[in-house]
């Protein structure tokens, strides 16, 4: 009944990133302020040459983004930052900066869930009155509305815990062959 209200626009409901045994479902990285679309499309094309597909949601604002990585089932939510981390880094060095001045940060927002807390809350996408005015819907990689919603969330891969292990592996391997050529 929640969901069916948040896409009525009765309501507006959230998520918590992570869960009580410190694993989340998806990954999404917060962007704002005046350079978002920029630092969107890095952080993408970063993701895509890591074979991990984004998908970018325009913000309730309208004035920013929510770049998604969903898992097919609940992963550690250390292993998905890591991989954000990763994604991000990587982002900074296609812009050639020390950091993409738009990006806030990861939901979810910590490793482990608090003692005591609930950890971070995202509003989830597609709330029927923020969508009305073109908010909260997923956008193609030209930041244009996708025209079928349901359709392209259907065709989203989604990581699995075994596909996260093999892009964290294969990232440390390349790191550390980087850093044993600096030391040549």
């Amino acid at each position: 009944d929640s969901v069916r209200n948040h896409l009525t626009g009765r309501m507006a409901i959230g998520s918590y990133a992570i869960n009580g045994d410190d694993k989340c479902i998806f990954l999404a990285a917060d962007f704002d302020k005046s350079t978002w679309k920029e630092d969107v499309t890095a952080y993408r094309q970063s993701a895509a040459e890591m074979n991990v597909q984004v998908a970018t949601e325009m913000s309730k604002s309208g004035n920013g983004a929510h770049a998604w990585i969903f898992a097919n089932d609940r992963v550690p939510a250390k292993k998905a930052r890591r991989l954000g981390e990763m994604i991000l880094s990587r982002a900074m060095i296609r812009q050639n900066v020390m950091n993409l001045a738009s990006y806030d940060r990861f939901f979810p927002n910590q490793d482990l869930l608090p003692s005591g807390g609930f950890g971070n809350l995202i509003a989830l996408p597609l709330q029927k009155q923020y969508r009305d005015n073109g908010c909260c819907v997923f956008l193609d990689k030209d930041f244009n509305i996708i025209a079928n919603q349901w359709e392209y969330l259907s065709q989203l891969h989604r990581l699995t815990e075994s596909d996260l292990d093999a892009l964290l592996y294969e990232a440390s391997n390349q790191e550390y062959q980087l850093d044993v050529a600096d030391e040549m």
